[in-house]
């Protein structure tokens, strides 16, 4: 019985050794920010288990919350499985206040592993930064220098958003700046979100602006976005906020305090992505002052800038009944597709036809320019002397702040008798001179075989099927024509629908590719590619960023539209058995030839591969 006590004894010893160790913290860079700034949250999870499960994160009251990836360590000593994965998020605030973010939770085998809350403070901009300015601080490791009020000092990227002026008229351009200083390299090309124009004509001002400025001691790249705005009407309109996404160098994300953890991580993964970056500037107010009233020509259309008019006809002399095309001019500054036809006096010996309008546009040293050409048809019915105009054109002056207006002399054109003789008139023979008409011959009747075929009267052609169609057919063509305008208007305007158009095409040509990588057994990029395909399938269609997503974000946004569960934990174990493969160590001599684990069978491979076609296919029906 003794004995039987301490084997006993030894077994409870045995299974307390043996349970699993979980362990999880949160934890946050700063517990104070400003609003033009950023928090890194990180949490860890750790424990002697070899998959552990994504971190479940509560919603984030007062901020925009970015994935930033994972980093994770993994070791077997003595058997024993001990693994540590640290999520990152970058967390934007959208107000100020005091928040609580957390508690942070992981769900394994029944039990509940939680850390936090973190209370984090959000102050409004300092009054010494720009009000347009946005910035992003390296650490003081990376940059050299501790972070200044100023968001030039110590940032190492940063973006500004300003306009020419403050206050100007109705249609008259304002230019509105995005300006990027940048210090620090960039992964792949930054996004550029332009700022809500509502109440404003805009116009794009290519070419970008590159050059180079040392600011506070640093030497900056800088990229200048400009665009022309015209105001459609008088008041106060606010210029949105401009926001730019970036991915920056994250040397920390590579950096381990153990040397052994390089083996756990791809060599090449700092070469792939960085840290997430959400710059935005604050929105403008604009004072828009109505076109004075005072000396306002009783012809005034409208047109705001510097305008010069002229008129041409393609030639002076012309028969009677020939046409004539006369082309009136409008060159200068200003919103050259706004500007109004000038009218020119009717002329009672002759027809004038509009013939259209043709534009001639340039944005030289970033002001809309140009010219616009009105061209009409002429045709005399007298011969004589035929004098075209004066024409009068009336504009507004910004720069005067007052009407213009520009005569034009008459143009002068000779008609002369059309040299065609007149048709000649239908003559009509008496009756009584029938009789002196003789008939010196006549055509051969040919004798007819077969019956003369009549249709019936009541068979009109309006019944006639061929008939019908032949007519119908063309607004048939015409609504098509017009359905197609309309829908590639759409993929031009509406980003979110071209994504998720174009969602399953792209998806099918990652899994087209991870099965090439399957054929040659590179297990690692096969799962990357495989975890690529469906996560960027689900951001398509869903029209979120790719790196915001994470299982949790993912299982929330696909039960808001009404996905089952069962659809849910297909891609939630498929992300597990992508993350498994991908972060999974590497034996001696996978290390050496360069292949993952040989614990991924090429029979593995292909079962996630028809996984994950079955998961998209599935998803289609829903999304």
């Amino acid at each position: 019985m003794k004995y039987f006590i301490i084997f006993l004894l030894f077994l409870s010893i045995a299974a307390v050794c043996c349970a699993e160790d979980i362990t999880i913290s949160a934890d946050a860079d700063r517990q104070e920010v400003t609003l033009n700034e950023q928090v890194t949250l990180t949490i860890t999870v750790s424990g002697n288990i070899s998959n552990i499960p994504q971190p479940n994160i509560p919603g984030l009251k007062g901020f925009t919350a970015y994935s930033s990836g994972r980093s994770q360590n993994l070791s077997i000593i003595n058997g024993q499985v001990s693994s540590s994965v640290s999520f990152t998020y970058i967390l934007v605030p959208n107000n100020t206040g005091e928040y609580s973010l957390g508690p942070f939770s992981i769900d394994y085998k029944g039990k509940t592993y939680s850390a936090g809350p973190i209370n984090i403070k959000v102050l409004p901009r300092s009054a010494q930064q720009q009000p347009q300015s946005q910035g992003f601080q390296m650490p003081p490791s990376e940059s050299g220098e501790q972070g200044g009020a100023q968001p030039e000092r110590g940032k190492k990227l940063f973006i500004e958003a300003y306009v020419d002026k403050l206050r100007a008229y109705v249609n008259e351009q304002i230019t509105l700046t995005f300006a990027v200083y940048q210090a620090v390299d960039l992964f792949d090309n930054p996004v550029y979100n332009p700022p809500s124009t509502t109440g404003f004509w805009a116009e794009d001002m290519p070419p970008q602006k590159k050059y180079y400025k040392v600011i506070n001691g640093t030497r900056y790249l800088v990229t200048e976005i400009k665009t022309a705005l015209f105001a459609t009407g008088p008041g106060e309109f606010t210029i949105g906020a401009a926001r730019l996404e970036a991915a920056v160098e994250d040397i920390d994300r590579f950096i381990s305090k153990s040397p052994f953890d390089i083996f756990d991580q791809d060599p090449f993964s700092m070469f792939k992505r960085g840290k997430p970056i959400i710059l935005q500037t604050d929105p403008i107010e604009v004072e828009i002052m109505p076109l004075p009233e005072q000396n306002k020509p009783a012809d005034f259309k409208g047109d705001v800038g510097e305008f010069d008019i002229s008129m041409s006809v393609d030639k002076n002399t012309v028969e009677e009944n020939q046409p004539v095309n006369l082309r009136i001019k409008i060159k200068g500054k200003g919103n050259i597709k706004t500007i109004s036809s000038p009218s020119a006096p009717e002329i009672q010996d002759a027809k004038f036809y509009e013939s259209g309008s043709s534009e001639n546009i340039s944005k030289d040293n970033y002001v809309v320019q140009g010219e616009k050409i009105y061209e009409k048809m002429i045709i005399p019915k007298k011969e004589g002397i035929l004098a075209i105009g004066p024409v009068e054109y009336t504009y507004f002056d910004p720069v005067l702040k007052d009407y213009k207006q520009k005569r034009i002399d008459p143009v002068v054109i000779s008609v002369t008798k059309s040299k065609e003789e007149p048709a000649e008139k239908t003559t009509f023979v008496p009756a009584a001179a029938k009789e002196e008409i003789q008939l010196f011959k006549k055509d051969i009747a040919y004798i007819k075989i077969s019956p003369a075929r009549f249709n019936s009267r009541s068979n009109f052609l309006y019944r006639n099927k061929i008939f019908l169609l032949i007519n119908i057919l063309p607004l048939f063509i015409l609504a098509g024509l017009y359905l197609y305008g309309l829908y590639m208007d759409r993929l031009k305007t509406d980003i979110g629908y071209a994504r998720s158009l174009r969602a399953k095409g792209a998806a099918s040509k990652r899994l087209k590719g991870a099965k090439k990588l399957m054929n040659k057994n590179m297990v690692k990029e096969f799962y990357t590619e495989i975890h690529r395909a469906v996560i960027e399938y689900i951001a398509d269609k869903l029209n979120i960023p790719h790196p915001s997503i994470t299982k949790d974000v993912l299982e929330g946004r696909l039960k808001e539209i009404g996905i089952t569960g069962d659809i849910i934990d297909g891609v939630k174990m498929l992300f597990d058995d992508c993350d498994m493969a991908r972060f999974a160590p590497l034996d001696s001599k996978a290390y050496l030839t360069g292949f993952a684990s040989a614990n991924f069978t090429k029979e593995d491979m292909c079962r996630t591969l028809k996984q994950a076609d079955a998961v998209i296919t599935r998803l289609e029906r829903y999304i």
